[in-house]
């Protein structure tokens, strides 16, 4: 297999336009979410407190350190997203990664049931390349940025995966660090099993303001206690409206993934 060495088909309009449509619906018609995954309400009353912000860096600082570890991983990854004000519903999918940055995605529910992503960098011009897994299943390349493959989402496919979440996460910790009279508040909810997984579950309250420079207002994170690495995040916005869900079952580290899970020629795959 030598993923640089193919050409796709080029991106006709009117496949584009076809698969965008695709996408549209899927996203709008995609299951609800597993009963694991259960709601947290961040305007609810706390009668924990505010635990030792040290403590809590601690904490957030080893999934960096657990991350520099993790050569490839493989899990079942949940995905809720506020796009346009709107809160979409929960996305189920297969997700393979390899470092520097090769993801395989597979929808495994819903309307976008057999849809598959595939983004290596460097491959394919940069570009993803996809099919809706439903009629007219065609596979086209788009472009991480492009309109159709950012409709339904936040975040480009260049942003997916637990590295980029733990960048986000421990760069605010860092400048909350740095500019201790920004006043972000930590609170330690303890211990629970989140997806089969005892875990770790901590959160963070950052400055309302606009300017702040911070991702997010409130900031939930939980980290498998085996691992060390996050397995549900959650991020609000300074009104306090959930914007951002993910979460990640069944997570295998270091399980040796070949060229093979990243090639669209491979049998087990649709392009």
């Amino acid at each position: 297999m030598n993923t640089h060495g193919i050409n796709p088909r080029p991106l006709r309009p009117v496949i584009a336009l076809t698969f965008g449509l695709l996408i549209a619906v899927a996203t709008a018609g995609a299951a609800c979410g597993p009963a694991q995954a259960s709601e947290y309400d961040p305007s609810a009353e706390h009668e924990l407190t505010y635990a030792n912000p040290d403590t809590i860096r601690e904490a957030v600082y080893r999934m960096e350190s657990a991350y520099e570890g993790v050569n490839d991983y493989t899990a079942i990854f949940y995905k809720r997203e506020r796009v346009r004000g709107r809160m979409l519903p929960w996305e189920t999918m297969e997700i393979k990664f390899r470092k520097p940055f090769a993801v395989y995605l597979r929808w495994l529910d819903g309307k976008k049931k057999d849809q598959e992503s595939l983004f290596v960098k460097g491959w394919n011009n940069n570009k993803i390349m996809a099919h809706p897994g439903s009629f007219p299943d065609i596979t086209v390349s788009l472009s991480p940025d492009s309109s159709l493959a950012m409709r339904g989402n936040r975040h480009p496919i260049t942003d997916c995966g637990i590295g980029h979440i733990i960048e986000l996460i421990t760069r605010d910790m860092r400048r909350s660090e740095a500019n201790p009279d920004d006043n972000v508040r930590f609170l330690d909810h303890g211990y629970s099993y989140v997806y089969g997984a005892r875990s770790r579950c901590v959160e963070a309250i950052m400055p309302t303001a606009e300017d702040s420079g911070y991702y997010g207002h409130r900031a939930k994170i939980c980290m498998d206690a085996s691992s060390e690495l996050p397995n549900r995040v959650q991020i609000w916005d300074r009104e306090n409206n959930l914007i951002e869900d993910y979460g990640f079952k069944d997570l295998r580290v270091n399980p040796g993934l070949t060229g093979a899970s990243f090639d669209p020629e491979n049998p087990e795959y649709g392009f």
